[in-house]
């Protein structure tokens, strides 16, 4: 038998070639696998969560409104009216850090033929009441002392969180029975969950009253009726999809 005897740069050659040969195949292979898992079904559904909770707190909007035929005098009694309103509100039990300023304006007035005939000032209140029982009785002080619109009622609730954290599961559980219901229908079953992320869900809005103009000298409390929040919740959601296995 005959034997070759390559030369040492020869043999250095060879195995470099077949190293090269053997890395590619293995990185052809990871990339394969890689590739496999990339494309393997999915099923992605995305779920809705409600909660529905009772308001324990308000924010009323006050106005004063004033007109003379000049600025400085419709600004007195504009200030004279928004302090006795102010001194109202806090001796029906409004904290002074309750009540801020929400704008304040004085502007030429006109009547209805659109002639020049005064100036009329606006200065308008936030006030937040922390007992949904006493807005009524907040709003009957606040025209006793000299307010003359309200112009907003806001019913609110100051802690969200564990209302959201429900309305989250409630999502979540709704986002996993169409993804079941999803593989069932498509010939498998659910298998890992991939991904899980809350999307863009909506706070309660504030139940708001339509600008109104109101007259002071009530003879009956004013009766307000609240009515429940809505908290709501998105999640969106992907699960492994797994085919039924042929028997």
């Amino acid at each position: 038998m005959r034997i070759t005897r390559w030369p040492p740069l020869a043999r250095l050659a060879v195995a470099l070639c077949a190293e090269l040969f053997v890395g590619t195949s293995v990185a052809e292979a990871q990339a394969s696998a890689t590739t496999g898992s990339a494309n393997a079904p999915e099923i992605a559904t995305n779920g809705r969560g409600e909660v529905r909770v009772a308001p324990d707190m308000a924010r009323l909007q006050i106005s004063v409104e004033t007109r003379a035929s000049s600025a400085n005098a419709a600004a007195a009694d504009n200030a004279a009216r928004i302090t006795r309103t102010i001194a109202a509100v806090r001796a029906a039990g409004i904290d002074s850090a309750q009540i801020k300023t929400a704008g304040y304006s004085v502007a030429p007035d006109y009547d209805s033929k659109g002639r020049h005939s005064g100036f009329v000032v606006r200065n308008g209140l936030r006030i937040e009441v922390r007992r949904i029982a006493d807005v009524g009785k907040i709003i009957d002080a606040a025209l006793g002392g000299g307010a003359t619109q309200v112009t907003g009622v806001q019913f609110l609730r100051s802690d969200l969180h564990e209302s959201r954290r429900s309305a989250l599961a409630l999502a979540v559980a709704e986002a996993r029975r169409d993804a079941e219901v999803l593989a069932q229908a498509a010939g498998g079953t659910l298998g890992r969950l991939i991904y899980l992320t809350s999307g863009f869900g909506t706070l309660p809005q504030p139940f708001d009253f339509q600008t109104t103009t109101v007259l002071t000298g009530a003879s009956m409390p004013t009766p307000i009726i609240p009515g429940d929040l809505t908290v709501t919740a998105v999640a969106n959601a992907r699960w492994q999809f797994l085919p039924r296995q042929a028997p």
